[in-house]
């Protein structure tokens, strides 16, 4: 835990800022000139994951750490990952940039509001979250990185366009790290650990894609749209989840239904990749 906190938010900021670096004002525009499909996985990620988390932790019985780790997960913006695994779906790409950006740019609102909430109104125990420096925080490593990233492409396109693939790895090789190191000091209570949460954290990934497949296929008109929204629920920032969990509690408890969701998540995605590539 104490790895976490010190080198996680480091290793967050560097993954937001490779992030960034797949964003352009032109790409921007393209998204919000037909804002539908943009809005509809905004809704998504920032309405409906959140919903099922709680439908989740108010049904099914499980500890408090839990029910707040899992809560957790699902008010974090999606990994900077789902991007390329857009493009390796045949998604729209600009869409899905987008997406993981905005939602990035705006947790340092989203989440602080929403873990306040919860902690009052359903959790009936404070978290000690003082609102204002929590958003600061959140804003310093997970917000302006993306800004700094979009700045550095814009001012340095040529040099950034050559390197982003080899950033965009090294951002998922620490995300890895973050995650691995984290297992290997609890790996001792992993194993009854997935037994206490492991099918509850299943379920919830067959939820989100149910819901973002429910809303796609209602609201969506063309398949790489959908693809992309599908894939943007599927995937979340567990990094962020880690980064922002270690920061607010001291007991690797409340971050294992992130560590087996951000395992579980990319089983999943390389399911749903493989079924459409047998279908084609």
């Amino acid at each position: 835990m104490e790895f976490v906190k010190l080198v996680g938010p480091f290793g967050v900021f560097f993954i937001m800022f490779a992030l960034g670096l797949n964003l352009s004002i032109r790409r921007f525009l393209r998204v919000f000139s037909k804002p539908k499909n943009f809005i509809v996985g905004i809704l998504c990620q920032i309405v409906a994951l959140p919903i099922i988390g709680l439908l989740v932790i108010s049904f099914l019985p499980m500890t408090k750490e839990f029910q707040i780790g899992i809560f957790l997960l699902l008010i974090m913006p999606s990994a900077a990952m789902s991007n390329y695994a857009t493009r390796i779906a045949d998604g729209n790409v600009p869409l899905s940039i987008c997406l993981t950006s905005i939602c990035a740019l705006v947790s340092f609102i989203t989440v602080p509001i929403y873990l306040n909430l919860f902690s009052k109104f359903l959790y009936n125990q404070s978290f000690n979250l003082q609102l204002f420096t929590f958003s600061i925080k959140t804003f310093l490593f997970i917000t302006l990185p993306v800004f700094i990233g979009i700045y550095c492409r814009y001012k340095f396109t040529s040099f950034f366009k050559k390197y982003t693939f080899t950033l965009d790895r090294l951002a998922f090789a620490i995300f890895l790290i973050i995650v691995f190191i984290a297992i290997y000091t609890e790996k001792n209570n992993l194993v009854s650990y997935f037994d206490d949460v492991g099918v509850i954290m299943s379920l919830i990934l067959v939820l989100v894609f149910i819901s973002s497949f429910i809303f796609t296929q209602v609201f969506v008109d063309d398949v790489p749209s959908k693809r992309a929204i599908r894939i943007e629920a599927l995937l979340q920032n567990g990094a962020m989840g880690f980064v922002v969990g270690a920061l607010i509690f001291s007991e690797i408890k409340y971050l294992i239904p992130i560590t087996i969701y951000a395992l579980l998540q990319y089983c999943f995605l390389l399911f749903y990749l493989g079924n459409m590539k047998l279908k084609k």
